[in-house]
C-alpha cells in the first residue's frame, strides 16, 4: 500500500511539473524565423500575447529562440505586460535586467527570463516581449536578430505581436502593436 501511495505520488508530482508549460516549442522546426529584431533600421518590439490557462496563478520563466541576421550587439531587457487585445496595457508587471546579444555564430540561442512568482490572473492575457526601446543608444548600427517562429495556429492563445517604437517606450501602451501571422517559438512557464 505504501508503494502504491508513493507512486501516486510521483506521478502527481511529475504531471504538475510538465503540466505548467505553455508554449510552441515542441512544434517549432528549429529553422523557421521572423527577421527583422534590432535597432536602428529594425523592429525595436517583438512579443507574444498569451492567455493564462484557468488553473495557473503565477508566471515564473519564459524563453523565445533567436539567432543573428547580422554582426553586431544589442541590449535588451525582457518584459510582460497586461494585454488589452491590441497593445501592452497598465504598468510593466516584470521587467528583466538589461542583457548584451552578441552572437557570433548562425545557431539559434535560447533567451530566458524569469519574473519567478509573477501572479497572473487565470484566463488573462499577457505580452510578453524583449526590446531595444530602454536601451536604444547602445546598440551596434545594423544589429538585427531573427525569432523562431511557427504557424499561428501553434498557439491558439495568443500570436506573435511587433512594434517599431524607434526608441521610445512610451508607445508600447499607447499605440496598437502589428500581428505577424505567426506564433514565436516560446515556452513560458506558469504554475497553480
Amino acid at each position: 500500500m505504501r508503494t502504491l501511495w508513493l507512486l501516486c505520488l510521483a506521478a502527481a508530482f511529475l504531471s504538475g511539473s510538465s503540466a505548467g508549460a505553455i508554449g510552441t516549442k515542441k512544434k517549432w522546426d528549429g529553422v523557421q524565423r521572423e527577421p527583422g529584431f534590432g535597432c536602428v533600421n529594425a523592429t525595436t518590439t517583438f512579443g507574444q500575447v498569451i492567455t493564462v490557462p484557468s488553473n495557473k496563478h503565477t508566471l515564473n520563466k519564459f524563453s523565445f529562440w533567436w539567432v543573428r541576421s547580422t554582426n553586431g550587439s544589442m541590449v535588451v531587457r525582457g518584459e510582460v505586460y497586461a494585454w488589452d487585445g491590441q497593445k501592452a496595457t497598465g504598468n510593466s508587471l516584470y521587467e528583466s535586467s538589461p542583457r548584451t546579444i552578441n552572437f557570433t555564430d548562425d545557431s539559434f540561442h535560447k533567451e530566458g527570463f524569469a519574473p519567478a512568482g509573477l501572479a497572473v490572473t487565470p484566463g488573462a492575457r499577457y505580452v510578453l516581449f524583449a526590446s531595444t526601446d530602454k536601451d536604444f543608444g547602445q546598440c551596434s548600427e545594423g544589429a538585427v536578430l531573427a525569432w523562431g517562429a511557427v504557424d499561428d495556429s501553434a498557439y491558439a492563445g495568443g500570436t506573435f505581436v511587433f512594434l517599431n517604437s524607434g526608441g521610445d517606450s512610451g508607445k508600447w501602451t499607447t499605440q496598437t502593436w502589428h500581428t505577424a501571422g505567426l506564433d514565436t517559438a516560446f515556452k513560458a512557464a506558469i504554475k497553480p
